[in-house]
């Protein structure tokens, strides 16, 4: 007699797990680090100064004084930059039975709130300005565009490995434009290389737990210390270096969601909203490019 087994079967459950396994990450360092502020126009401006070159100062005595050029102060600002994740769900799979979640609907809204959290993040630090148009979407500078006065390339070929003496040398630039630089932003690959640094890090061996320590989330520096903070959506060739006080988020709208108005048989939602980056004074950070 042949055995019946569950290759003929008809109508054996199927073994689905009640579990949706999402690993994305949703790590958004810089978006949820720096301090929020609130914008009142589509163009945020605020106004930025310097002192004037140290110099030679002494004067006869009994001379009059002579009177210099006052130089005026600089007006920059950025654009916000308006984003949204709009998500649609027919009302019958609303109402069966699914694994995993309850409602399709409050499943794709938490899901759209992270996937806009992660492209904040991205914009904060990739996106190029633009004013925009009717017809064209305006966008902010990001990060890595403000940075311009203290930017190291180390030999210019694009393919260098960051070195220690490459992440001092730019902290030094920083400090000597008058930055305070604390906290620098890297890709896994840079995380990887500072870790490796030596002189100012120790690698011990834990002996209650039997483990060697090799990784380094504060670097001590001659310029201070440096909190290195991993962060998915920075260049991979790139190491930016902050002073964070000087870097903010304006807020125009805050992310929020909505129920769209549906003429059909669906329920319409979106997650949306409104934001900028503000750079106090750019020159109060830096960054070291073209690394691999």
């Amino acid at each position: 007699m042949a055995v019946f087994t569950t290759y003929e079967a008809i109508g054996n459950r199927e073994n689905l797990m009640d579990v949706i396994t999402n690993i994305s990450s949703t790590e958004t360092p810089l978006f949820s680090g720096l301090k929020k502020v609130n914008a009142t126009g589509k163009y945020m401006e605020w106004l930025t100064d310097s002192l004037a070159t140290a110099a030679t100062n002494a004067k006869v005595e009994g001379a009059d004084y002579s009177f210099g050029t006052i130089s005026p102060l600089t007006r920059v600002g950025n654009y916000t930059q308006i984003m949204n994740k709009p998500f649609q769900v027919s009302m019958t799979e609303e109402v069966v039975s699914k694994a995993g979640r309850d409602s399709e609907k409050a499943y794709q809204l938490e899901k759209a709130t992270k996937e806009l959290a992660r492209d904040a993040e991205y914009e904060l630090i990739n996106s190029t300005v633009s004013a925009g148009t009717s017809a064209a979407a305006r966008t902010m500078k990001g990060l890595l565009s403000w940075i311009t006065t203290n930017v190291e390339v180390g030999s210019g070929s694009g393919s260098e490995a960051l070195t220690e003496d490459m992440f001092n040398d730019a902290l030094e630039t920083i400090y000597a434009a008058g930055g305070r630089p604390d906290t620098a932003y890297v890709a896994g690959g840079q995380k990887r290389a500072i870790s490796a640094f030596t002189t100012s890090n120790s690698r011990t061996i834990d002996a209650s737990a039997g483990k060697l320590v090799n990784y380094v989330d504060v670097y001590a520096s001659d310029f201070g210390m440096i909190e290195i903070v991993y962060d998915g959506f920075m260049s991979a060739s790139v190491v930016a270096i902050l002073q964070k006080d000087m870097w903010n988020i304006g807020i125009l709208r805050p992310f929020k969601s909505k129920e769209v108005p549906s003429i059909g048989d669906s329920i319409k939602g979106v997650v949306e909203g409104e934001i900028t980056l503000i750079a106090k004074n750019e020159a109060s950070s830096g960054q070291i490019t073209q690394l691999s």
